[in-house]
Formats: structure tokens, sequence, C-alpha cells
């Protein structure tokens, strides 16, 4: 998978290995596909290196393009979807939201807005109904109304270690968001669009870039600190 020899994105069967259909010659991202319904068709969003595209998950039939290309092929951020409206971000092209519309001959994509303000650059954000909440490049935390593209708030604290390499990993609970920051502390923070409303922060770990998982009350993480690399399980209380 992710070769380019017509088999950037491969479906297998599960039990067997064996690949169903192969599609695309692109050079592969790191970002994860996603399965969603837009403009009525249930389709495979991709974003690879060099493109946002949909395919059909059953044969693999490309049925849009949008042609991105990016220095290094930094592609991480996991598309994410409000309605007909796509999500991603990178370094260099900004915080893209991508219309799927239906035509007379098919699916069309069009640019629905662009911001570079809020450039996210391998830090996947996530939605909570019309809003987007995600790390822009100047070490913000920020929301983003998804279907016009206007930015709600950004709280600049320096919630992360690098200004060119910043990361943070966000789970959405509930209500709230819980965010882990590259440096290992953990906030809480309220999913409201009207302002940033901070619940509790607490260190967790050392410096890392790695997504945690949450379970039954209980946070796993990995401490990343050479001397005491570690899994961690970290209890959170109300």
């Amino acid at each position: 998978a992710g070769g380019t020899n017509g088999a950037s994105v491969v479906c297998l069967e599960k039990k067997a290995g064996r690949a169903r259909w192969k599609s695309q010659s692109d050079y592969a991202g790191y970002a994860p596909p996603v399965l969603a319904t837009l403009a009525g068709a249930e389709q495979l969003i991709c974003f690879t290196a060099e493109a946002l595209i949909g395919l059909d998950p059953i044969n693999g039939e490309l049925l849009w393009r949008v042609p991105m290309k990016t220095s290094f092929g930094r592609h991480v951020t996991t598309p994410v979807v409000v309605d007909d409206v796509v999500v991603v971000a990178s370094h260099q092209v900004g915080l893209v939201g991508t219309r799927i519309v239906r035509t007379s001959t098919g699916l069309k994509a069009e640019q629905a807005w662009l911001t570079k303000e809020l450039a996210v650059n391998f830090s996947s954000p996530v939605v909570v109904g019309n809003y987007l909440y995600g790390l822009g490049p100047a070490r913000n935390l920020f929301c983003l109304e998804v279907p016009t593209g206007k930015k709600m708030w950004s709280k600049d604290s320096h919630f992360t270690t690098s200004a060119d390499k910043s990361h943070a990993s966000f789970i959405v609970m509930g209500n709230n968001i819980l965010v882990l920051t590259d440096g290992g502390e953990i906030i809480l923070f309220e999913a409201n669009p009207a302002a940033f409303k901070e619940a509790g922060r607490a260190q967790v770990c050392g410096l890392n870039w790695c997504n945690p998982a949450y379970s039954d009350g209980r946070l796993f993480v990995r401490d990343g600190v050479k001397t005491t690399g570690e899994l961690r399980c970290v209890e959170l209380l109300p």
C-alpha cells in the first residue's frame, strides 16, 4: 500500500489478506483514510502526499481529486467530515475545507474555504457538532466553524514545546475535549465555540508525539523520555 504503481490505496480482505482492489499512483502520506458519506455517496477519503481524493469503497474508482503537494509529503492530519465538507491541513497548504457536490456527471470537489492562519502541521484536529478544534502553527488551541471556515476563538498560551514541530493529541469526551500536549501535560476544556474554558490540567508523562488511548476512566500514555520510556496508565478523576 502506498505504491506509485497503481497501489496508492489498497483494499484487503481482513481474513484472507487478499487484495480486492488497488487504486491511484500517488506517493503515500501519513494520514489514515476514513469512510464517510458526502453528497449522498459513501466514499473513502484519502489524504495522500499529492492530493485529497475520494474513492468508491466497493471498487476503488476515483470519484474526485484535489491536488495538494508540499515539501516532504508532510500530509498527516486525519480527514474530518461535517455534512458535505472535508477538512484537512498541512504546514504549507493551510487548513482547507473542501465541499463535495453532486453534478449531472457524478461528484465534484470545490474549495469551500482556506485559512493559512490556522495551518495545522501534523496534529489531527477533532470535530464536535459543526465546530473543529485543533492546534495552530503558533502553538495555539483554536475553534473553527466548519461550514463557513470562520475562526471562533484562539487561545495563545504556547501549549506545546516546539514552534515548528508542535504536536498535541485530541480526544472528544462528551461536551469536553482532552488534549495531551507533546510536553506530557493533559488539558481538559469545554467543546464550546463561544470561548476557551479550561476545566483542569495535570502533568502525566514526559515528551511524546504519541496518541493516548482512553477507556473506562483511564488514560494510557507513552512516556517518550529516553531514560524512563514506559507505558503509563493514568486514572482520571472528576
